[in-house]
């Protein structure tokens, strides 16, 4: 009996083997199921935005008679239909002009519209649009930038100059733009909101070309606003920042000091305690030369790629020196750029990009948002003319018209809480740091913003 019983367990232990060997080799997990629940997708902090809405021009004048004419911040929706215009022509019959001077470019009877861009645009990032000149193209796509667009009705055609006041040179050519087209574009100088300008030049250039700046000839307005900010959720930064996945299972949080601190083997990021800013360093070992228009293109795509403009931001300086490239996007507020953070050791209205050997090695960035089409408060400004302002430049100790780079009209912006207040004010910017007008004639007072 005890047999028969020892019997009947073998055989069912044998089938039981059988049945999980079988199992076994014919099992086919669902790797989708598993792959969507072990990999979580990164959300980006903002929408993507396109290339040209972060390099664009800031300002536009208007020539006509050999008189100035500014646009003002409120043209801002009209500059890019004009530039959208100008991007979407034909482009053609380039030639690069050399030994150029004043007159030729900016005197004279004819009517010119005049682009002004924050910053020198290397030509590579255009070069799309000069393919049909290669010849020109190899020899100044490493070389040449430029810094203003003129437009202007040359007979039956439209032409359109390049003007750098560095290589004193100037790319010409044509467009397919109609000259009614042009005309209707410099129609809008009867608006409301353009002004006689007051020409100034600035800088010490080589050359009889010299760069001019333009500033209202009566005071102007603009609005002071307050908005609501949010912080960023910097945790949805660390799969972008720490993109190795080992590197970012080993990440670690502390707290140091004041601050939050993230880091893993090789790299770090710190929030400010403040929640105002984010400092992002990924140190190189090697380094290698890029060429110009590197830097532009990997920061762009660096910084879009996980939705890193949260608000409104343009190019407004970039360089290449030695080993290393850096490019920065600086914070725009009602087409005006945010230039003066106040007391506060970081400038959180930019976001700065370092590139080294081809690598982001560096990241710095406001840690807040807000939505500047809804302003919880708001009133005006009544700003100084152009003639008080170049006045108050020439009497500053601290200020020589030979080394201002540019004059405009800007916002400071102090963070309070989770409020965001921003006013106007008048800056000059000289040695790549830009300083308030009308601080007080101290020297410790001038607050200067790389």
């Amino acid at each position: 009996m005890i047999e028969q019983i020892k019997s009947v367990i073998l055989s069912i232990l044998i089938i039981s083997s059988l049945i999980l060997t079988w199992q076994v080799w014919t099992y086919q997990p669902d790797l989708e199921a598993l792959e969507d629940e072990s990999v979580e997708e990164s959300e980006p902090l903002a929408d993507q935005v396109e290339m040209n809405e972060v390099i664009a021009p800031v300002a536009m004048t208007f020539h006509r008679n050999n008189e100035p004419w500014m646009s003002t911040a409120d043209d801002e929706d009209f500059i890019d239909e004009v530039m959208e215009d100008l991007l979407s022509s034909s482009w053609g019959d380039f030639e690069m002009l050399e030994d150029i001077d004043q007159e030729q470019i900016y005197e004279g009877q004819e009517d010119k519209i005049e682009l002004i861009l924050p910053t020198e645009i290397p030509l590579q990032l255009i070069d799309d649009f000069l393919e049909d000149d290669e010849v020109l193209l190899e020899e100044y796509e490493d070389t040449f930038t430029f810094e203003r667009v003129l437009i202007a009705e040359e007979g039956e055609n439209v032409r359109v100059q390049f003007v750098s006041f560095e290589e004193q040179q100037v790319l010409e050519g044509y467009v397919d733009m109609a000259t009614v087209q042009f005309q209707e574009y410099m129609d809008h100088m009867d608006d409301s909101s353009v002004y006689y300008a007051v020409e100034e030049h600035v800088g010490d250039y080589d050359g009889p070309l010299q760069k001019p700046v333009y500033l209202p000839s009566e005071s102007v307005t603009y609005p002071s606003l307050q908005y609501r900010s949010i912080d960023i959720n910097e945790e949805m930064l660390l799969p972008y920042l720490f993109g190795d996945p080992e590197s970012l299972l080993n990440a670690e949080e502390e707290t140091v000091g004041e601050e939050e601190l993230y880091y893993s083997s090789d790299r770090q990021m710190r929030v400010s305690s403040l929640g105002n800013f984010i400092e992002y360093d990924y140190p190189q070992n090697q380094t290698s030369a890029n060429s110009d228009d590197d830097i532009i293109r990997s920061a762009y795509e660096f910084v879009n790629a996980h939705g890193g403009f949260t608000n409104s931001y343009q190019l407004y300086d970039w360089n290449v020196s030695g080993e290393s490239e850096f490019a920065q996007f600086r914070m725009m507020v009602e087409g005006l750029p945010v230039l003066d953070t106040g007391s506060s050791p970081h400038d959180y209205a930019s976001i700065d990009v370092v590139q080294e050997n081809s690598e982001i090695s560096g990241y710095d960035r406001p840690a807040f948002s807000f939505n500047d089409q809804e302003p919880y408060d708001e009133n005006t400004e009544e700003l100084p003319d152009g003639e008080t302002v170049l006045a108050a430049v020439d009497e500053n100790d601290h200020l020589q018209m030979s080394d201002i780079q540019d004059i405009r009209i800007g916002y400071d912006m102090e963070r309070v809480d989770t409020f965001v207040e921003i006013t106007p004010h008048w800056y000059a910017r000289s040695d790549d740091s830009w300083y308030r007008l009308d601080a007080d004639d101290r020297e410790e007072e001038i607050n200067g913003l790389e």
